[in-house]
């Protein structure tokens, strides 16, 4: 048995996915370096935003050359395999993740006013509409860097190599470990995101398309961060309104935010649940 290819004489879906990990980590180190450069030489403001937003450019360009490389070079399918680009129900499954979130996030409202304390005020003329403007643009760019990096294409490698679950548990528990480092990061806040990962794959599993988990994953950092101005992930962030809430940091998250507390975790396992028989049930049908 050949190690390197398959039955077919193509590269076994391990390999494309190491060919696919080395291709992004040499492009996310180049890119990173290069951008760190041209910040250096710049008269960008040395503040959260413009380090957020560098950090997501070098891993946007990183994720897509890595992945236009090896569906060029290795893989030889098109995008749209991939759940890239604008499929025939991109529309219907973009709303569909939306609304998900909508829904999600009343609950999440609902749940701290029933084991919390809440503040809701507005906040949008505290910062400039400029700055309103970059923080928005910046979520919407951070989903779909997300998306590209841990579903797409090397999770569906990887659900061809070793099974769905093994595949949606690996990609979850790495992008669960990505947010480690965030502010106010605690085990369970990294459990929850592993269990959002989950959520997300399921969507993009169940779909073979990134828009359903994209907008389940911008609905819910806009609606959450921009929107109703909790903490994101650790993260504190200009906002439309700024929510604060005072009760059990297990069950409302504390300073990690909504995503690190017990409320959070009933919240994305019950959505999977929702994704995996709704979803699997639109792709039969």
């Amino acid at each position: 048995m050949n190690i390197l290819l398959n039955e077919k004489h193509e590269l076994r879906s391990g390999w494309k996915f190491v060919v696919y990990v080395v291709l992004f980590l040499i492009l996310w180190v180049a890119s990173g370096v290069a951008l760190s450069t041209v910040y250096a030489r710049s008269n960008l403001p040395d503040n959260q935003l413009t380090f957020l937003a560098l950090n997501e450019f070098a891993l946007l360009i990183a994720a897509v050359g890595a992945m236009v490389l090896a569906v060029r070079f290795v893989d030889r399918r098109p995008l749209t395999a991939f759940g890239v680009g604008f499929l025939p129900c991109w529309r219907r499954q973009l709303a569909a993740g939306l609304t998900l979130a909508a829904g999600m996030l009343g609950v999440l409202v609902a749940g701290c006013y029933a084991f919390g304390y809440v503040s809701i005020r507005w906040t949008a003329r505290q910062v400039p509409a400029s700055t309103l403007l970059a923080t928005f643009g910046l979520l919407l760019l951070a989903a779909v860097t997300e998306e590209l990096v841990f579903r797409g294409f090397p999770l569906q490698i990887l659900v061809e190599g070793v099974g769905q679950w093994p595949a949606v548990i690996v990609m979850s528990a790495i992008f669960g470990a990505m947010h480690l480092n965030n502010p106010n990061a605690s085990l369970l806040g990294s459990a929850n995101t592993v269990v959002a990962g989950i959520l997300l794959s399921l969507a993009y599993v169940k779909t073979r398309s990134l828009w359903l988990p994209y907008g389940i994953h911008v609905g819910w950092n806009v609606g959450l961060g921009f929107v109703l101005g909790f903490p994101l992930s650790g993260l504190d962030l200009a906002s439309l309104w700024t929510t604060g809430v005072a009760g059990t940091d297990t069950i409302l998250g504390g300073g990690y935010g909504p995503e690190g507390g017990l409320l959070a975790t009933f919240l994305f396992a019950s959505s999977a649940v929702i994704v995996a028989r709704q979803a699997g049930a639109g792709a039969r049908s």
